[in-house]
């Protein structure tokens, strides 16, 4: 058995073989095996996916910039849940390009001007795929939401300043929505760091 080292810089293991284990529609799990340079090895499973995007998407509503939000059946967690509009980045499509449909399919509503804030990774451990945050500016309502089969959109605007709340209410609870929340703020409030 190797020697655990501890508060050193992890290797990096070297993929060996991966094998289909599920196809699930909107991502495969897969069996990965991978070695490590002192030559252990084993098979790890990895939630393979095409990247998500979630817009930030504001609307100015006499002077204040106000935020859409959409409130929908989310199975895993058995209740609804108030998020940023978003989905998954098509394989011919940007971020910015998938962020801009997703608006227009789940909102009705378009913008004139789109910047990606960031790009993280949801849960490195586990999956593969990355996920974008667009904010795009001066939305406007132009059409009817064009809907998934099955899905069900509440729409809300809401005033920046009050998302910290509504985090902390837990009406927000999706964790990449909250990260949405971060970057915006940073963004947009350019919030200060504080000094240590």
């Amino acid at each position: 058995m190797p020697t655990k080292k501890t508060n050193s810089t992890p290797a990096n293991w070297r993929l060996i073989k991966s094998r289909d284990i599920a196809d699930c529609r909107v991502f495969k799990i897969v069996g990965e095996t991978f070695k490590h340079p002192d030559g252990r090895q084993d098979e790890f499973y990895i939630n393979k996916s095409a990247d998500w995007v979630q817009c930030a998407a504001i609307v100015e509503d006499k002077g204040i910039k106000k935020v859409i939000l959409v409130n929908q059946f989310r199975f895993g967690a058995r209740k609804t849940s108030w998020e940023f509009p978003g989905g998954i980045v098509d394989a011919n499509e940007t971020p910015i390009q998938a962020a801009k449909r997703e608006l227009l399919e789940e909102t009705g509503y378009i913008g004139t001007k789109a910047k990606l804030l960031a790009s993280y990774s949801p849960n490195p451990a586990i999956q593969n795929n990355l996920a974008h945050i667009v904010l795009i500016e001066n939305c406007k309502k132009v059409a009817d939401l064009n809907l998934d089969a099955n899905e069900e959109i509440q729409l809300k605007l809401v005033d920046i300043q009050k998302l910290d709340s509504l985090v902390a209410s837990k009406k927000i609870f999706h964790c990449i929505a909250i990260n949405v929340v971060y970057f915006l703020q940073k963004f947009l409030l350019k919030i200060p760091k504080k000094n240590k």
